[in-house]
């Protein structure tokens, strides 16, 4: 006669069972994790290419990181066409069609254009406005919030940003083109817009602190907290993947990402009239991070 299992003998294997599920399922957690990381790295890669080869088939000059454009409305909204749509026919991955009425405008969504953490939202990588100026800035000559032309592309008297030629770059290796930004849950996008500025950066202080918890690392959650949608994302092992100004990609941890090193270029800003270089200055809080 086959003897039964005892109830001991039975706990003990549910107890077995239960310390090994507690030991893998972290495992398997972090597996994933790491498997999203490397798609989104696969990803930056081809952006960065695809940014590389657009600069090098247009007087070695970055695409704006925004374009107003005639007859764009969508949803009754103007959607404007933005770097994104300009490295597209570089990457040819991901695009998605739009209509409104009488309108249809395609633009560059899914496929590469997708991060792992969040499938479906749209412009969740967005460019370095330092190096790719779009259409609207901060005037420093009257204190306002200025555009160059109208949501419908509309040209007025306004001045215009100028580009940016990538050889003006004084350590491409080092200097960030793209990173992934928050997303707003009202409307499941990020804008057409990576924050840039050192104000935010710093943590919206003066004077600025650019490591630590009261940087901007603070604003490292999905919310519709402004700036919160447009600044750095972290989402893969406490770290993120940049694409950089000399094509390569690669990630960085949450603390290493820093903005007077990786973002600014010495005698451009996203702003007009305005110049950032005095944060390097002895003593301010870009010396110690100086390229």
């Amino acid at each position: 006669m086959k003897k039964a299992f005892t109830l001991i003998e039975l706990l003990v294997v549910i107890a077995i069972i239960a310390i090994l599920a507690a030991i893998l399922f972290p495992v398997f957690a972090q597996a994933k994790e790491a498997a999203k990381k490397t798609q989104d790295l696969s990803n930056s890669k081809q952006h960065s290419l695809g940014i590389i080869l657009y600069a090098t088939d247009n007087d070695d000059t970055f695409a704006r990181q925004v374009y107003k454009r005639p007859n764009s409305a969508v949803w009754g909204w103007n959607t404007p066409f933005t770097w994104r749509e300009a490295v597209h026919p570089y990457i040819k991955s991901g695009q998605k069609t739009y209509a409104d009425g009488t309108n249809s405008i395609q633009l560059a969504e899914g496929g590469l254009w997708d991060t792992p953490a969040k499938v479906g939202a749209r412009g969740v990588y967005n460019s370095n406005r330092i190096l790719m100026p779009g259409h609207c800035f901060w005037n420093v000559t009257n204190n306002s919030w200025t555009c160059d032309s109208s949501d419908d592309g509309i040209r007025n008297n306004n001045p215009v940003m100028p580009s940016v030629s990538a050889t003006s770059l004084d350590a491409p290796a080092q200097i960030v083109t793209e990173w992934t930004v928050g997303v707003n849950p009202d409307w499941n996008a990020s804008g057409d817009f990576a924050e840039v500025s050192w104000w935010w950066f710093g943590g919206a202080q003066f004077p600025p602190v650019f490591t630590g918890p009261t940087s901007g690392q603070k604003w490292d959650a999905d919310s519709n907290a402004s700036p919160n949608w447009s600044m750095p994302r972290y989402r893969y092992a406490g770290g993120l993947n940049n694409s950089f100004a000399d094509g390569h990609a690669k990630f960085v941890k949450k603390g290493a990402f820093n903005w007077c090193s990786m973002v600014y270029v010495k005698g451009i800003t996203s702003d007009y009239g305005d110049n950032w270089d005095w944060l390097f200055n002895p003593g301010n809080a870009c010396a110690a991070f100086a390229r």
